[in-house]
């Protein structure tokens, strides 16, 4: 492993993927070593993806946390809140981090999402009763929409280029997937109540005059392991990057727990200690970078900060005013359903994503009570062929349940507001990764579930014009897939941790790059911001940072070639 690299990235997610990119792309030359904690699973494997297919086991099932504890189990994590943040699927611990089994789902945050505390504030104090920490962003949608076309096209975006949802200067770079026969019943239902909807924007490769090495969507549906590498996953860029092209000093290191941030003064940082699984499971070994980016997702960054305690950082870098792993929020998942009394068209699951999300609800109108965006599922009506072939049903019972009755939902993701007592702790377990376990502290707003009543009124409209009726809500999940805001981005260190480059308040070489440093997270999955937030860094970074550093390695090199 090299020592003192120009750059040490700690992730291997999209964040640290994107990252590497820019830096490399612009310097070939640069050293840029990337830390995993996980393992490598291979990708686009025919053995593994048959293994799939026939048995439904993932081959990266051990990267997931496991359960919280029971009775019966030791688990995982703990979460001490009145509200429950499942932890298990929610992220992988994994070569290429949570892409590996992400759903695609790539949404640009809308302008007035970077402005929340002075859209909503006012509002929220008047008609809320949460007492709730808003922020702006100090960036603006502007300024990161040059970034937003880039990483479209790094990530491999499909989408509707047309959708005037929100402003943007270039095209995706591949065609929306049209949407399906399953979508029919809620597009009616959608134009008898005069709400737009778009086709969902997802990064699955499609065919344009580019070339690529990452082949186009096949749309086999079996998507959560995709035999073509068509949906964005970071661990095949990172693959390409390593075996297509020419970057002598970038290396990436697999089972290595980074344990801490070792500081040389309060405002830099010298390196990092960690554990190389691959060759002891508790020996502590040092490194040393000019510049470290944590890029390990919301959870994991906020937990190195916290547990990286100095004389010079107390609390843990960065901490000084109590922000570091605080103001967690993820968005609620809601699934609505109701029954249709008969399904003639046979309507049933077509492909393994969705195709159809209205962002009517997600609007400046919207943002002081909590913005909301609605997706018409892939599994959203019907009956699936080879589930009940699979249990032995004849011709006829399965033509009677594609035809018969049968249930119908939407999804619905929900934006929350930030609240600084919700947050993310270090435990003294230690987990089967080998790093310390989470602690979850998390309580919803006392706001949420008349919110949640006030959403269920415009799903039961929906509902009625596609004639379907005991609508409910079936389920509600608050798992932390979209875990955010706990080192919030802002413009001074009193209310936040990174400043508009992501940079460490008064820490000069340390940067935190992941959902983390988000400032509120809207109503929509964060990837893409998290991808253009990356591409932005690597280039502030090539500007500002690397330049000097090139010339200041260039000036040691031939130092050392005249004394030699």
């Amino acid at each position: 492993m090299q020592n003192n690299p120009d750059v040490l990235i700690i992730g291997s997610g999209v964040a640290g993927a994107a990252i590497a990119s820019k830096i490399l792309g612009n310097n070939p030359q640069a050293s840029v070593l990337m830390l995993e904690a996980g393992s490598k699973v291979k990708m686009r494997d025919f053995a593994l993806h048959q293994e799939y297919l026939t048995t439904g086991n993932l081959p990266y099932k051990f990267c997931e946390d496991e359960p919280y504890p029971t009775k019966d189990s030791r688990g995982e994590n703990q979460s001490i809140g009145s509200t429950l943040i499942p932890m298990n699927g929610s992220r992988l611990m994994i070569y290429g981090g949570s892409t590996v089994h992400w759903g695609g789902w790539s949404f640009r945050l809308k302008p007035e999402d970077f402005k929340l505390k002075s859209n909503a504030k006012n509002a929220v104090q008047t008609a809320l009763k949460g007492d709730y920490d808003l922020l702006d962003w100090p960036i603006s949608y502007d300024e990161l929409e040059p970034y937003y076309s880039e990483a479209e096209k790094y990530i491999g975006v499909s989408g509707d280029s047309e959708d005037p949802t929100v402003p943007r200067s270039q095209g995706y770079p591949y065609p929306a997937f049209p949407y399906t026969l399953e979508d029919k019943p809620a597009i009616q239902a959608l134009e008898k109540l005069n709400i737009p909807y778009s086709h969902m924007p997802i990064a699955r490769h499609g065919i344009n005059d580019s070339a690529s090495v990452h082949a186009p969507c096949q749309t086999t549906g079996t998507c959560k392991y995709c035999p073509f590498g068509a949906r964005y996953a970071a661990a095949n860029y990172i693959d390409a990057m390593l075996e297509f092209e020419n970057y002598p000093n970038f290396e990436v290191k697999t089972n290595v727990i980074v344990e801490s941030l070792i500081m040389s003064s309060k405002n830099h940082v010298k390196g990092v200690r960690y554990i190389d699984k691959s060759i002891s499971a508790t020996e502590s070994q040092t490194l040393e970078a000019k510049v470290v980016i944590v890029a390990a997702g919301a959870v994991e960054s906020s937990k190195l900060l916290l547990r990286s305690q100095s004389d010079y950082w107390p609390q843990g870098v960065g901490n000084d005013h109590d922000l570091v792993g605080r103001n967690l929020i993820t968005h609620p998942y809601i699934m609505f359903e109701a029954e249709l009394a008969e399904n003639p068209d046979g309507l049933m699951p077509e492909m393994d994503f969705p195709t159809l999300v209205s962002r009517y609800f997600d609007s400046e109108a919207e943002q002081a009570l909590g913005k909301y965006i609605i997706v018409n599922p892939s599994s959203s009506i019907g009956t699936r062929l080879a589930k009940e072939m699979q249990q032995g049903h004849s011709v006829q019972v399965i033509k009677d349940m594609v035809t018969g009755k049968t249930n119908i939902q939407l999804h619905v993701l929900v934006e929350i507001f930030s609240q600084q007592n919700n947050r993310l702790l270090n435990s003294n377990r230690k987990n089967h990764f080998g790093l310390p376990e989470t602690i979850i502290e998390f309580s919803q707003g006392p706001d949420f579930d008349e919110r949640l009543q006030q959403i269920k009124q415009q799903m039961d409209k929906l509902f009625a014009a596609m004639n379907a009726s005991e609508s409910k809500i079936k389920t509600i999940s608050w798992r932390a897939d979209h875990a955010a805001c706990t080192t919030r981005m802002s413009d001074t260190a009193s209310t936040g941790v990174v400043d508009k480059n992501l940079k460490v308040f008064d820490v000069d070489n340390l940067y935190i790059c992941s959902n983390a440093s988000f400032s509120s997270l809207g109503a929509v999955n964060p990837t893409l911001t998290l991808s253009s937030l990356s591409l932005r860094l690597g280039e502030y970074l090539n500007k500002h940072i690397l330049e000097s550093l090139n010339s200041t390695n260039s000036e040691e090199n031939a130092v050392e070639t005249q004394g030699a």
